[in-house]
């Protein structure tokens, strides 16, 4: 069972007029427009995929399925995939993207509020959700009650303690957000976000009773080019393929190292990845 926006929390229905003003240029503007962004989503994609596997299992689901950017990374390893979103504007991107997919069923669900019954799913992918989710503590314990014996989640979501975190509007200079911070108001009274730390989704997902637990970066390297969203502006165009290349051979030595080696790369990193599985 799914409930629709109305029932969310008021902080709930200002993430998603958010995001639903936003559903038109979202995915082109921060996946697509330039190279930058384009390996920003190879480095995305390439996570999500070495962590969920290339095993073909029955069910999956997704929470927080956006535009349907990753939806089809599931449908591609499952027989029958529910994606779920708070904004029925994304819904209607996800719905245009996934309309070849007949094993793909799109709903729209608070995911702080979604009860999927009695069904039980062997993956489950949430990317880049959770940190806009008050109550996303129980969502992601949900995660135990909701695989099945063996299935797998995986969760990517923004790191706290980043370079990353100095770019854009997120800067943490400047008279405006001085201003801001003494006043105590944030960017957008109707819009929550929160960047959740490491060991705290760590501890959560053991709460939930997964094992097997790893962590990585995500999106990788320094912020520094021209053209990205939210980058200084440091590095021209005519020399962005070299430090993107640096960059990939940097993140492929990162993600194929140990714990330690990922765990030190993350202030590198915008965005880390948690998964684990629950014991059949």
């Amino acid at each position: 069972m799914v409930h629709d926006s109305a029932s969310a929390a008021p902080i709930q229905a200002g993430v998603a007029r958010v995001f639903d003003e936003a559903s038109g240029y979202y995915r082109q503007l921060r996946w697509e427009r330039n190279r930058l962004v384009r390996f920003e989503k190879w480095l995305t994609q390439t996570t999500i995929e070495e962590e969920l596997g290339d095993s073909r299992v029955s069910t999956a689901l997704e929470l927080g399925c956006g535009p349907g950017t990753w939806t089809g990374l599931l449908a591609d390893r499952a027989e029958r995939v529910l994606a779920v979103d708070l904004s029925e504007s994304m819904l209607g991107q996800a719905r245009e993207a996934m309309a070849q997919r007949s094993n793909v069923t799109l709903a729209q669900s608070d995911i702080a509020r979604f009860n999927p019954g009695s069904d039980k799913f062997d993956r489950i992918l949430s990317v880049r959700v959770l940190e806009y989710v008050p109550e996303w503590q129980p969502v992601v314990e949900g995660l135990g009650r909701w695989l099945s014996p063996g299935g797998r989640a995986v969760v990517v979501t923004k790191t706290p303690i980043s370079i990353w975190r100095g770019t854009g509007r997120e800067r943490w200079f400047g008279p405006r957000t001085f201003a801001r911070r003494l006043t105590g108001r944030s960017l957008n009274p109707d819009f929550w976000q929160k960047y959740i730390p490491v060991r705290t989704m760590v501890q959560a997902f053991r709460t939930a009773g997964l094992v097997d637990i790893t962590v990585r970066p995500v999106i990788f390297g320094l912020p520094i080019f021209m053209r990205g969203t939210k980058q200084y502006p440091i590095v021209p165009q005519f020399a962005e393929q070299p430090f993107l290349s640096a960059s990939r051979g940097i993140w492929k030595w990162v993600s194929a190292g140990g714990r330690s080696r990922r765990m030190a790369a993350l202030p590198l990193a915008e965005s880390y990845a948690v998964s684990g599985r629950l014991e059949a």
